[in-house]
């Protein structure tokens, strides 16, 4: 996914998505940068690209950490002296770039490690550009003062027409099979967040093709939080509260978020006797999922919390470093997508055969509208009786349809 995510990612200011006026206000800025600029936004729509990008365009070397990593005043003051130095050895300007601003406050309590009052008195005196960057300042208050002590750049969501456009070109370059309507339902569920809609093509490139079906099947995701930045806080977590709360944040089922865990497990812990004692606690959250099914629903909370805190807390050696090891979608859920796959093909050939077009076309053309009036459940008599669907074939198209029910349509 990395190299991906590189290959598609923009290269200069110019060809990034939307929010051009907030760029034309940067490149202002970065030209004698009196004060620090203040970028603010929802998340996924290139406010730490652009920072990035405007340092590449001028030439300077950039240090670059998250707020939510600055853990005491002495890592703070570290930055400070940076900031407040004249450049590099080599001469080069050098940008101070803060991220997730909004995110410094400790999960346990109010205390922020001075951050706030410490940069407050660095800004006017700051030698060096100062990026900080934040999805909404105006959530913690003491993020007020230093907020209106900088040049402030709002990104807004890039509109659907230019995030389409973009996807259509991912799907040229990857040769990923798609029909307008499909790609266009999985910009929707992107709600415009392009890192999202990334993750979704990726997904989506490893299989070769994009349906209707695929489309809808990512919308299960809050933009705020995927299950990129979620696992990440389970298995390497930095605080304790976070991570219990991590899946509050994930519009996802628990179930996947489960099979992503599973899967992804002896990826990531490679000490022996950390793997075992993760699994321990998946076991444990498997064991009261069955209980739930149940009518147990009190043992909901502590599911949640083996998959949570259970895992992330379960490491008691240190683990070798072995490099990046991205996270992989599980195997049983490209197992299902397999079946689909050969549902799609012969329901395909089946209207093919009906209205004397090629494969392609049926599968560009006229699959997403058959599947959308098989989601009406309004037409499952014609549709059987002209196509010939079996009832698998009707369920992949999205028909509410049980096999009695089936049964009456083709004994009539």
């Amino acid at each position: 996914m990395d190299k991906f995510f590189k290959k598609h990612t923009p290269k200069t200011l110019d060809s990034v998505i939307g929010n051009k006026k907030g760029i034309t206000e940067i490149r202002e800025w970065a030209k004698d940068y009196k004060k620090p600029l203040f970028i603010y936004g929802q998340t996924g729509i290139g406010k730490t690209l652009c920072a990035n990008l405007i340092a590449k365009e001028k030439e300077w070397s950039i240090m670059q950490t998250d707020a939510s990593d600055i853990r005491d005043k002495e890592s703070i003051r570290n930055i400070i002296q940076v900031a407040s130095t004249t450049n590099t050895l080599f001469a080069k300007t050098r940008l101070i770039l803060i991220d997730e601003v909004d995110s410094v406050a400790d999960k346990r309590g109010s205390d922020d490690y001075g951050f706030f009052s410490e940069f407050e008195k660095i800004v006017d005196k700051a030698k060096q550009p100062i990026i900080f960057i934040a999805n909404n300042p105006y959530d913690n208050k003491k993020i007020r003062p230093l907020f209106e002590k900088c040049t402030q750049v709002k990104f807004d969501l890039p509109n659907s027409l230019s995030i389409l456009k973009f996807a259509k070109e991912v799907c040229e370059i990857e040769s990923i099979d798609y029909d307008l309507i499909s790609l266009k339902q999985l910009v929707d569920n992107s709600n415009n967040d392009i890192r999202a809609l990334l993750i979704d093509l990726h997904t989506t490139s490893l299989i070769g093709k994009l349906t209707l079906e695929d489309a809808n099947f990512f919308s299960d995701r809050k933009r705020d939080e995927d299950i990129f930045k979620v696992l990440p806080k389970i298995f390497y977590p930095k605080d304790f509260y976070e991570t219990k709360k991590t899946i509050d944040t994930l519009n996802i089922d628990w179930e996947l978020l489960f099979l992503w865990i599973d899967e992804n497990l002896p990826k990531q812990y490679k000490n022996i006797n950390n793997l075992a004692n993760a699994f321990d606690s998946l076991s444990k959250a498997d064991i009261n999922k069955a209980r739930i099914r149940a009518s147990h629903w009190i043992l909901f909370k502590y599911v949640l919390d083996y998959i949570t805190i259970g895992i992330g807390y379960s490491k008691t050696e240190r683990e070798i470093n072995t490099g990046f090891n991205p996270y992989q979608f599980p195997r049983l859920l490209k197992t299902l997508t397999t079946k689909n796959k050969i549902l799609q093909k012969s329901a395909v050939e089946k209207m093919a055969q009906k209205t004397h077009c090629s494969k392609r076309i049926v599968y560009r053309d006229y699959l997403p509208f058959i599947s959308i009036i098989a989601q009406t459940n309004k037409n499952n008599l014609g549709l059987i009786n002209y196509f010939g669907f079996t009832l698998d074939e009707m369920k992949y198209l999205g028909a509410k349809i049980n096999q009695k029910q089936y049964d009456q349509i083709t004994v009539k």
